[in-house]
């Protein structure tokens, strides 16, 4: 089964809205298989900011983490089809992006801006 990894489910109450994250080792995602039912079970868990570890996906593939749930993608890849991390937004999400660090080396990307609640 593709999707043995380990899942971290985590709630917590932001604003009283209950927004949920998730964050997850997929361990590569390049296969269009398996991503589809990567994403297809993030969209089950309804999880509002997904946090993806070792995507594996080259800076000019990233664009197939991409769902009619999704709104915003933040990814940072590597060179090889190694590391690699994503912080996937749900539409419905009100964030206001300030600022990104990525690491070129595709080991973390961090997001600052305003989280506000649910649409």
């Amino acid at each position: 089964n593709h999707l043995n990894n380990k899942m971290y489910d985590i709630n917590t109450r932001i604003g009283g809205d209950g927004i949920t994250f998730c964050s997850w080792n997929v361990k590569g995602i390049n296969e269009p298989i398996k991503r589809g039912k990567v994403l297809a079970q993030l969209n089950r868990l309804k999880s509002d900011i997904i946090f993806l570890q070792e995507t594996r996906l080259k800076k000019d593939v990233q664009y197939r983490l991409t769902a009619k749930w999704i709104s915003k993608v933040y990814h940072s890849s590597f060179t090889h089809k190694s590391r690699g991390v994503a912080i996937i937004i749900r539409k419905g999400i009100l964030f206001k992006q300030s600022s990104i660090i990525e690491d070129i080396e595709g080991r973390y990307i961090i997001i600052t801006g305003e989280l506000h609640s649910k649409k």
